[in-house]
């Protein structure tokens, strides 16, 4: 019989059950299946969907910090083109902007050898300073543009819930399945060797951070069709939901180790907690103090585990029982 594994994905999965419960015992309307699709699940798309490729570029010791801004500047370009050339060319561009920012981060990063976060945190500013520049300080009205994006059901759940789930099984895939995946492992414990080792990792840092590119401007239209119109500085702290999702999830913020399916997990605690906090009528700010403290409470439960783990590792051999082929 194999043995029960009590795993750090599992203890997310309690905390969500906990909060999930708690909520719902205090207001029974959050269990109506209206309000779990159409509040809890549809508000979390964009940030969920950016966490995914999130998480691969932090497993490699990476950061994108720039993904709210550059978000943001896709659905202001690609808007404004659609306004102006009809809806072809507003998808064209919104991708095409996606893919420049994310070569751009991925090339001075894997190129001209500069930190992670250094880069993302200038083009986070350029990003947005563009956006700004652009619009003059004002909004870009998308009219019909991605507006099926944000009202299409299909089987009775938003269409963007659909292409949630669709990147998310893709993304398990990639990461735990495929050779990809390992290598970006190995280079999050160790650059230098996974280099000498084959692996090309400035080809992998360029790819993963055009890939978040990518997923940013898929995001726009999802964030155009629920909006209709984006502001300039619509994606200030996008960023930082984006990675505390990440965190929250299990994934390691110094590279090397994390888990694609605690991603998903953390996302649904955080969908739960905004539209259950939301729903009980609790004021921003406290809910920002709840959401802090459900990260910190994940952390320490994640430091606990793996210094756990680590004491297991290093006991002596005749202290482990012998595994059964």
């Amino acid at each position: 019989m194999k043995k029960f594994k009590f795993s750090f994905n599992l203890v997310l999965l309690l905390i969500w059950a906990a909060i999930f419960v708690a909520i719902a015992a205090m207001a029974p309307t959050f269990l109506k299946p209206d309000y779990i699709i159409n509040t809890m699940l549809r508000n979390i798309v964009e940030i969920g969907m950016v966490a995914l490729p999130m998480t691969l570029i932090i497993i490699t010791g990476g950061m994108d910090l720039s993904v709210g801004s550059m978000m943001i500047l896709c659905a202001v370009f690609g808007g404004s083109a659609a306004a102006a050339w009809g809806t072809g060319a507003g998808v064209a561009v919104t991708i095409l902007v996606g893919l420049a920012c994310g070569l751009i981060n991925g090339l001075i990063i894997a190129k001209a050898k500069i930190s992670e976060m250094v880069t993302t945190l200038a083009t986070m500013y350029l990003f947005m300073g563009l956006s700004r520049g652009y619009t003059e300080a004002g909004s870009v009205y998308a009219y019909n543009f991605a507006s099926w994006m944000g009202n299409t059901e299909v089987l009775g759940l938003p269409i963007q819930i659909w292409i949630y789930a669709v990147l998310a099984v893709v993304f398990v895939l990639l990461l735990h399945h495929t050779a990809f995946g390992r290598k970006l492992f190995a280079i999050g414990l160790n650059s230098s060797a996974a280099k000498y080792s084959g692996v090309n990792v400035e080809k992998i840092k360029i790819t993963l951070y055009v890939l978040c590119g990518l997923i940013c401007a898929l995001a726009s239209f999802i964030y155009l069709g629920r909006f209709s119109s984006v502001k300039y500085d619509s994606g200030t702290n996008f960023n930082l939901k984006v990675i505390t999702v990440v965190v929250l999830g299990g994934t390691s913020i110094v590279g090397g180790s994390g888990d694609m399916k605690g991603t998903l997990v953390a996302t649904l605690i955080i969908a739960t907690l905004n539209s259950g906090l939301t729903v009980l009528n609790i004021p921003i700010a406290t809910q920002t103090v709840v959401q802090g403290t459900v990260l910190l409470i994940a952390l320490v439960a994640f430091a606990i585990m793996n210094q756990a783990k680590s004491r297991r590792r290093g006991a002596p051999k005749s202290a482990e029982p012998k595994s059964v082929s």
